[in-house]
């Protein structure tokens, strides 16, 4: 019973004391940090003021109680929806995924994702809080650096090339198989896969801040032709470089 009581004590004082909204604020002091909570209806209950930005909004009112299929496309939404409701159907985790998110305009660049299922008292998923950090500022980037630091210098630099494998585990000082495990083991990703998303970064940009052609686009950034660049770009954009063009192009 006294187990009980101190569970109501500890929800009076949170819901008194609006510590969700100090908690929000605190991840407004992390430089390029999303934060939220949904509920089971993935509607936002709690977010930071990074989420505002993102969906291009003021006030913390039109975005409490929405979903993300009122600020975003139906085909980006999808994709969040089905981690959605995984994590609630399944209780399982998405840790630390690297990937490239929107940071608002048209941009997007590498973060990291963390979701995970938020339980009641009686053990029952009641929804979802997440957060997305940069890439750059995460764990796991900081272990790699010595190791795959030089090898990742040169992708960046010289990703619209056709870089040789070999070539880059030979920088990193290691053999082709334990410099791609390794690279797996950070990124989530093949070193191949990781250059096809440096494309399509640049891709974006490009897309969002120049007047040039798909065409000019896809042979600046490195793609073997536009039809590649198309495919490459929806398969990792879900959805087109013209809808995105669209979307953000001013």
């Amino acid at each position: 019973m006294g187990c009980l009581n101190r569970h109501m004590q500890d929800d009076v004082f949170f819901q008194e004391n609006n510590i969700g909204h100090h908690i929000a604020t605190i991840f407004d002091e992390l430089a390029g940090f999303t934060y939220f909570v949904k509920d089971a209806n993935l509607r936002y209950v709690a977010f930071n003021q990074s989420l505002l930005r993102l969906f291009g909004v003021d006030d913390s009112t039109e975005v409490l109680g929405k979903k993300d299929g009122d600020f975003m496309p139906d085909h980006i939404v999808k994709s969040i929806r089905k981690d959605d409701l995984k994590i609630l159907e399944t209780g399982q985790s998405i840790l630390n995924r690297i990937e490239l998110v929107p940071t608002g305009n048209g941009f997007v660049d590498w973060s990291t994702t963390t979701k995970k299922p938020l339980p009641n008292d009686r053990g029952e998923i009641c929804g979802i809080i997440g957060v997305t950090r940069p890439f750059s500022q995460s764990k796991a980037s900081l272990q790699q650096s010595d190791e795959l630091g030089p090898a990742l210098t040169i992708m960046h630099q010289s990703f619209r090339k056709n870089i040789a494998i070999t070539e880059l585990a030979a920088t990193a000082h290691l053999s082709l198989s334990s410099f791609q495990r390794k690279f797996k083991s950070c990124f989530g990703m093949s070193p191949k896969e990781y250059m096809r998303h440096l494309k399509v970064q640049d891709a974006c940009h490009k897309i969002v801040q120049t007047t040039e052609t798909f065409a000019e686009i896809s042979y600046a950034c490195g793609f073997s032709d536009q039809s590649h660049f198309s495919r490459e770009f929806s398969r990792i954009m879900k959805e087109p470089p013209s809808s995105y063009r669209s979307r953000f192009k001013r």
